[in-house]
């Protein structure tokens, strides 16, 4: 699929299902590219855009932001989950999504600050 920004394509995004839904939001992807430049690391989506059926059919939130394409699990290569959280939480302290899981980190474009552990 075409690139979307410097290094990310709607590919990345793409429900794992295989339907194709891959409507990212640009702030998102504006926020993962501000990620790419303060660790000089890859970013590699995990978990991106989902349609209703998947997730359904894998037992995710009714209202995930991922349904809307405004929300990505991620991990960057060779930085701990934590240090990503941490960065996040200190760059953004009064907005979006973070969430804290063992292998990943969660971010969304939610209008009110959330943090939470998985």
């Amino acid at each position: 699929m075409k690139a979307i920004s410097p290094h990310f394509s709607r590919h990345d995004f793409s429900c794992p299902c295989g339907c194709g839904f891959a409507d990212v939001s640009i702030e998102l992807v504006a926020l993962l590219e501000a990620v790419f430049e303060h660790f000089q690391q890859p970013v590699v989506i995990q978990r991106g855009c989902i349609c209703t059926h998947y997730n359904k059919a894998c037992g995710g939130e009714y209202a995930s932001q991922h349904l809307l394409g405004t929300a990505a699990d991620i991990t960057v290569e060779n930085i701990p989950p934590d240090s990503v959280a941490n960065y996040l939480e200190a760059t953004y302290p009064q907005q979006y999504g973070i969430g804290r899981g063992d292998a990943w980190t969660h971010i969304d474009m939610r209008i009110s600050a959330a943090r939470w552990r998985e």
